[in-house]
């Protein structure tokens, strides 16, 4: 229980925030699979990896790291919303720029229908289905990604318009100012010293203040005019 009191509160809305991080996991495990599926069978036949794959698989392997670290820091120690979008926001430009290539490296893939009459046999269909899975699974990263930056980005300004965090009262602290007299030496105290002023209103000794009574020794009576 006292674990949990250390953790600072969450800015972040439950169902988005998961929501887009899901998004963010699954498109990168997509990725990541397709391009390790390709750059093996082109390493396998001696051709030269493009560019583009080695993007894609950095920034989708990138994407399940950063994911996987700060859902830890979300369940153990409260996620800081400037973290994540400096994470996000360098996710997002190298989504950017991988789904950029991507879709000016495959453009003439992704027009064609994936038949044999473009792709003569069932190994160019599975190709051809396979890159246009890519193609899907990129813009979703992408998109997710953005999602997320800007998400960020709106938890951070919240986070900052409500001031700082303050950690709770550790529980073994705040027992010690509960404990009874006897415990903290209160009760050997005179009583006089541990109240400033007596209940009593009618002994006005005993009051915070008290008008002096010299002020009330002069004679104030009127005993008439005297005649000349």
């Amino acid at each position: 229980m006292a674990r949990k009191d250390k953790v600072k509160p969450t800015h972040y809305p439950f169902i988005p925030f998961h929501l887009l991080r899901s998004a963010q996991l699954v498109s990168s495990m997509v990725v990541a699979g397709i391009m390790f599926y390709f750059l093996w069978h082109l390493t396998h036949d001696h051709y030269r990896l493009p560019w583009t794959f080695i993007l894609l698989l950095a920034v989708s392997l990138l994407t399940i790291l950063a994911l996987s670290t700060t859902i830890v820091l979300h369940c153990c120690c409260g996620l800081n919303p400037r973290l994540n979008v400096c994470l996000n926001g360098a996710l997002l430009i190298l989504w950017s720029v991988g789904f950029a290539l991507l879709a000016w490296w495959s453009s003439g893939t992704l027009s064609h229908v994936c038949n044999k009459s473009n792709w003569e046999d069932e190994t160019g269909i599975m190709i051809c289905r396979i890159y246009k899975a890519l193609f899907s699974f990129t813009l979703l990263g992408f998109v997710s990604t953005l999602s997320a930056a800007c998400l960020d980005i709106y938890v951070f300004r919240r986070a900052t318009s409500r001031g700082k965090y303050n950690q709770m009262q550790n529980v073994d602290h705040k027992e010690a100012f509960d404990a009874p007299d006897h415990v903290l030496g209160l009760d050997s105290v005179p009583l006089q010293t541990q109240r400033p002023y007596n209940d009593d209103p009618t002994n006005s000794s005993n009051r915070g203040y008290s008008v002096p009574e010299e002020q009330f020794q002069y004679d104030t009576g009127y005993r008439g005019a005297r005649v000349p």
